[in-house]
């Protein structure tokens, strides 16, 4: 995937959120948070389950790279 693409040839200070999208629509889920979580967990991404319609966690990813990464690093987004 290209989150290991950048790993590899970006800054160590790399930062790589998965957002798993439209999560106001959790009935029609393709695959499982927990799934998600796990493969966020084994590449090292955040991972945060989104909703652009309800606005849920949006700001929170954002804020959550902000805590993790000062400003002077390198931040990418895997959406």
């Amino acid at each position: 995937m290209g989150e290991q693409r950048l790993q590899r040839q970006a800054s160590p200070n790399i930062a790589i959120a998965l957002a798993s999208n439209k999560a106001d629509l959790a009935n029609k889920r393709m695959m499982e948070h927990d799934e998600a979580q796990g493969y966020a967990d084994e590449n090292g991404l955040l991972f945060m389950e989104t909703s652009a319609k309800t606005a849920m966690n949006v700001n929170d990813i954002f804020l959550a790279i902000g805590k993790k990464y000062s400003l002077q690093s390198t931040i990418f987004f895997t959406w």
